[in-house]
């Protein structure tokens, strides 16, 4: 892979609160301008995520039955039938089915890229989705299957319990503080996890990770938020 030391001083300063503009179209041409096939599959691993996001907001949530989209070839294929699946099953059965591609796909990119927090955080974030569409499942009365949602990996091994984070989220009145708080936990995870000017694969996946977060808040629309809101907790 190229080298982090350089690269990781190109990248644009991380911002101080959610909500301050930072630009990750800079960050996605810095490493796919290091002409380096590892760092360009990542951006498009981490991409996937967004769609996944979309596809889940447009197909069950807004009920847009018409919603068509693309995925970057480099993608595995298996992920790809997995994603494209989502008009032929249940919401349960999709968010189980490709969080579960997604969580394989990381894992496997993880070891590429030569960072073991890619798979680890990979794990510690599909337990709070699932956790998160539990709650969302049970607070809009939808019958599901928790055996067959919760793979046991998460079910007995507490280093991925994520259980405190959705209890906090119950707490919150405000949609976009309920929301705050989750992503709060998310940057606390992901810098207690990485060691600061390390340069390396580890440092530039929690960068990456952080950045998508704060990416989000910068392009948020005041008026759609209450669907980005919709969107989140679909997931």
């Amino acid at each position: 892979m190229a080298s982090l030391e350089y690269l990781l001083t190109l990248l644009p300063s991380l911002p101080e609160n959610l909500g301050d503009k930072v630009s990750i179209e800079e960050a996605y041409r810095l490493l796919k301008f290091e002409d380096d096939a590892k760092l360009s599959y990542l951006v498009d691993v981490l991409n996937a995520e967004d769609e996944i996001k979309n596809c889940g907001l447009q197909y069950f949530v807004l009920q847009n039955k018409s919603f068509n989209t693309e995925l970057p070839q480099s993608l595995p294929e298996s992920f790809q039938e997995m994603f494209f699946s989502f008009n032929s099953k249940t919401e349960s059965e999709w968010m189980t089915g490709i969080y579960g591609a997604w969580l394989d796909m990381l894992t496997k990119t993880s070891k590429e890229v030569g960072s073991s927090l890619l798979a680890e955080w990979a794990k510690w974030e599909y337990s709070l989705r699932i956790n998160l569409m539990i709650d969302r499942f049970k607070r809009a009365g939808i019958e599901f299957d928790e055996y067959e949602i919760v793979p046991d990996f998460l079910r007995f091994d507490s280093q991925y319990n994520t259980d405190y984070i959705v209890e906090a989220y119950r707490k919150c009145s405000e949609p976009m503080n309920a929301e705050k708080t989750i992503d709060q936990f998310r940057l606390d995870y992901l810098r207690n996890s990485a060691i600061s000017y390390s340069f390396s694969a580890d440092e530039l996946i929690a960068y990456m990770l952080e950045l998508r977060i704060y990416a989000r808040y910068s392009r948020l629309d005041l008026e759609k938020g209450r669907k980005i809101l919709q969107e989140v907790t679909a997931i």
